[in-house]
């Protein structure tokens, strides 16, 4: 799995221990709808996995984006990278579990959210959407990647901007404050 545009475009990202990453046709996709938040953006990446997102949106244009992780194997393959690519000024790699530990202090520009499927069976999902959106600034976007055909969740406070979608995966975009996606 690579990095698809920008800076580091072609780059490898780490290795997937266990992690389920998005197809490239729907990052591609995704990011597409995005680019109006990219540039200058901070962003908050939970359940980051091999950072595909995160790192995919400061290699875009965001100015710097916090990664939540909470496998320690995970978070200290991302670190490496993000110290390789000579990053450590943009991107800061925290392993903590994304329900259990503060965040860095909003507003975020743009929040991406990638938990675990099984967090929606017990309702983590719908406590971490409702935590990730009090994260969000005033026009801030927030992404949440689901099963193509699982039902989206109400979100408080937010309001469903468009939904982008490859396959078995969709990734339902949410705003605040009336901000419309392209």
């Amino acid at each position: 799995m690579r990095i698809l545009a920008g800076r580091w475009k072609g780059r490898t990202l780490p290795p997937a221990r266990g992690a389920r990453p998005a197809p490239a046709r729907l990052r591609t996709s995704l990011f597409g709808v995005l680019r109006p938040w990219l540039a200058g953006a901070r962003v908050l990446d939970l359940c980051a996995g091999v950072g595909a997102l995160g790192l995919e949106a400061v290699s875009q244009g965001a100015r710097a984006a916090v990664l939540v992780e909470r496998d320690p194997a995970q978070a200290r393959l991302l670190e490496a990278w993000v110290q390789a690519a000579g990053a450590a000024t943009q991107v800061e790699v925290r392993c903590a579990d994304a329900l259990g530990a503060p965040w860095p202090p909003g507003p975020y520009d743009l929040v991406l959210l990638d938990p675990p499927y099984d967090f929606w069976a017990d309702g983590r999902g719908v406590q971490l959407l409702e935590a990730a959106g009090k994260a969000l600034g005033p026009q801030g976007l927030l992404a949440l990647k689901l099963p193509a055909r699982a039902e989206e969740p109400a979100a408080p406070g937010l309001h469903r901007v468009r939904r982008v979608a490859q396959g078995a995966v969709a990734y339902v975009l949410f705003g605040v404050a009336g901000r419309e996606a392209n």
